[in-house]
């Protein structure tokens, strides 16, 4: 997972009142949210463009045919819910609510032969209960700021674009299964509830983040080698450790599969003896 500025997020000439009147029609009148999808929809497209057609939450690479935009307080009923809650549905075009979605972490999917299970669909736990906002009162929301009607709500997932919340999220280099960064047990709970609403440990997605890992891991290694070695008087050397350093960098790049959990892997390897590591993690991209 990475940090997603949702403010990146442009769209087109008169689609904030168009997404305005969806609303009120859903809200005021009673109108299928379904009548207006086309809205959300619409976005699809520079939602995925804005983490390089990853999705948001596993960092897969996203096909084309095989995204969603997913609603992170959901458009319909809630799961989690302990009363009946038919959806958030004055969110179901606020723009803030949008999040890009590969289809093994959006909808319901059990994997059998793994043991395994999740996917978001109409899951939405918060860390308090008591603080689920149910109904809002169209006659007082602000239109304009729609997201502030769930300012009291603290999600008990992992939210791409909470700014702190990527960096809770790490993998095991021996298997590439998802972890916790932190012992802290607030934050260990987040992250196993976000594993298994997201289905973060779909052993697919495990394999091939475990793939990348190791030729992370190896890559590291042939540079620790390579830093120890360099010899001022034979510029290949030199040469050798900084293609090294590139190549690290480009996997925990925002472009790169699985990044974040790359990102906190390469921060187990530093050490004094290799400061050129903390280098390459603040090198940014």
């Amino acid at each position: 997972m990475r940090y997603v500025d949702i403010g990146d997020l442009r769209l087109d000439d008169g689609w904030p009142a168009l997404a305005e009147a969806a609303c009120r029609d859903v809200i005021e009148n009673g109108a299928s949210i379904a009548d207006h999808d086309d809205l959300w929809r619409d976005t699809k497209k520079r939602l995925g463009a804005l983490l390089h057609d990853k999705c948001w939450f596993c960092e897969t690479p996203v096909d084309r045919s095989d995204n969603a935009v997913d609603h992170f307080r959901p458009k319909g009923r809630v799961a989690d819910a302990l009363q009946e809650h038919n959806g958030y549905r004055w969110l179901s075009f606020e723009s803030r609510n949008f999040r890009f979605a590969c289809t093994f972490c959006n909808s319901r999917r059990v994997d059998i032969e793994n043991g395994t299970a999740g996917g978001k669909a109409d899951r939405f736990p918060l860390v308090d209960e008591g603080a689920r906002v149910y109904a809002v009162d169209p006659a007082v929301i602000d239109y304009d700021d729609l997201i502030a009607t769930v300012d009291a709500e603290t999600p008990a997932i992992l939210d791409p674009c909470d700014p702190d919340d990527w960096l809770l999220l790490g993998c095991k280099r021996e298997n590439g299964k998802p972890c916790a960064t932190s012992s802290e047990p607030a934050a260990v709970r987040r992250v196993e509830q976000s594993i298994e609403v997201y289905h973060l440990d779909y052993e697919p997605t495990c394999k091939r983040r475990h793939t990348i890992a190791g030729q992370l891991l190896e890559k590291v290694r042939e540079a620790k080698k390579a830093f120890l070695e360099i010899d001022e008087t034979d510029l290949k050397t030199t040469r050798r450790f900084k293609q090294l350093f590139v190549e690290i960098h480009r996997m925990i790049k925002m472009k790169a599969p699985f990044s974040g959990e790359m990102h906190f892997l390469l921060q187990g390897q530093r050490s004094p003896d290799h400061p050129w590591i903390e280098n390459v993690l603040s090198a940014g991209g």
